[in-house]
């Protein structure tokens, strides 16, 4: 399961902190500026491929940080651009060690 959530720079501290927690290292996260992946927000979006569970935990140990989880098309196409950015870093590692 996939899911995307979008932050302000005012709450870029807090939600680092958040982030340093154990149990996002284990499950793992991307973050990227919004106008990286094409948005036109100002700010930065959380990637987190994880079984359900554990998004609905980290979902909890999110609340009151300033995240908003996307739905609808906007969460279609930064998806796509996150699976996409890993597919191509992972044939670039393929290119190198194959």
């Amino acid at each position: 399961m996939e899911s995307v959530y979008y932050y302000e720079d005012v709450a870029s501290k807090d939600i680092s902190k958040i982030l340093e927690d154990d149990f996002f290292k284990r499950i793992g996260f991307t973050v990227r500026e919004c106008n990286l992946l094409g948005s036109e927000r100002k700010g930065s979006f959380l990637y987190i491929k994880a079984n359900p569970e554990d998004i609905e935990l980290a979902e909890k140990k999110f609340e009151g940080a300033g995240l908003t989880k996307l739905v609808g098309e906007e969460n279609k196409i930064v998806t796509s651009a996150f699976i996409a950015e890993e597919e191509n870093a992972a044939s670039g590692m393929g290119m190198i060690f194959g």
